[in-house]
C-alpha cells in the first residue's frame, strides 16, 4: 500500500459525495435534517417572538436548504417536506398545539400570511 486510505464519501464543499447515487439522499438530506432539527432545538427556548421565529427559519434554516436542493437535484419525497414542516412548528409553537395553520403561516404577506418558507415549492423552483 502507499499510505492511502479509501473512503465511502468525499466532502466537497459541503456535500457528500458518494460512489453510488442511491447513497445520496442518507448522506446529505437526512443528515442536514437531523442538524437543522439539533439547531431548532438549541433554539427553542430562546424569548422570540411569532415573527422572530419564523425569521429565525429564514435566515439560519432556508440558506442550508436551497443550497442543499440547487447542489444536489434529487428526487426528494413528500415525507422529507412533512418533516421539515413539524420541525418548524415545534419550534415556531415551542412544541405546543398550533394557533394558527401551517398554510396560512407559509402564505404571503399581501395575503395576510406570514412568509414562512414552503419546503415543497422552493424545491420545485430550484428544479426548474
Amino acid at each position: 500500500t502507499l499510505g492511502i486510505q479509501v473512503t465511502n464519501k468525499v466532502k466537497y464543499l459541503g456535500i457528500y459525495i458518494t460512489p453510488r447515487c442511491g447513497t445520496l439522499k442518507e448522506d446529505n438530506y437526512f443528515k442536514l435534517k437531523q442538524q437543522i432539527a439539533t439547531d431548532l432545538i438549541k433554539w427553542e427556548n430562546l424569548q422570540l417572538s411569532l415573527i422572530g421565529r419564523i425569521s429565525t427559519i429564514k435566515m439560519n434554516v432556508l440558506p442550508k436548504i436551497l443550497y442543499l436542493f440547487q447542489t444536489i437535484p434529487i428526487r426528494v419525497g413528500k415525507k422529507f417536506f412533512d418533516d421539515l414542516n413539524k420541525l418548524d412548528s415545534r419550534f415556531i409553537w415551542q412544541g405546543r398545539k398550533a394557533r394558527i395553520k401551517l398554510k396560512l403561516l407559509q402564505d404571503a404577506r399581501i395575503r395576510g400570511g406570514f412568509a414562512l418558507p414552503n419546503w415543497e415549492t422552493y424545491y420545485q423552483a430550484t428544479s426548474l
